[in-house]
């Protein structure tokens, strides 16, 4: 068996810069983030690339959440090409509701 102990007050300082690191990053964004966005605005819409920004999420990525979301009906893409808005529907509201913690 090893007698190796760390000095004292090297482990602390240790976990605290471990902890400032996980606090520091952000969950990855995903489908749900951006129903969870959309239910917090108001109208409960919002213009598709501000959406964008507000989720933080790559635009590949992006296409590709909203793609899937609205071919499950969870939320409707309306207007022009550059002025597209992203709105929820009801039953992407209801996933929200849904998904929320008791």
């Amino acid at each position: 068996m090893s007698d190796f102990k760390p000095r004292p007050g090297t482990f602390l300082p240790f976990l605290e810069y471990a902890n400032r690191e996980k606090l520091g990053q952000r969950a990855p964004a995903s489908p749900l983030t951006l129903l969870e966005i959309l239910a917090r605005d108001e109208g409960q819409a919002l213009p598709l690339f501000e959406l964008q920004a507000r989720s933080g999420m790559e635009p590949s990525r992006y296409a590709e959440a909203l793609k899937s979301l609205r071919n499950a009906g969870y939320l409707a893409v309306e207007g022009e090409a550059l002025e597209q808005v992203v709105r929820l529907t009801p039953s992407g509201a209801e996933v929200v509701r849904l998904a929320r913690p008791a």
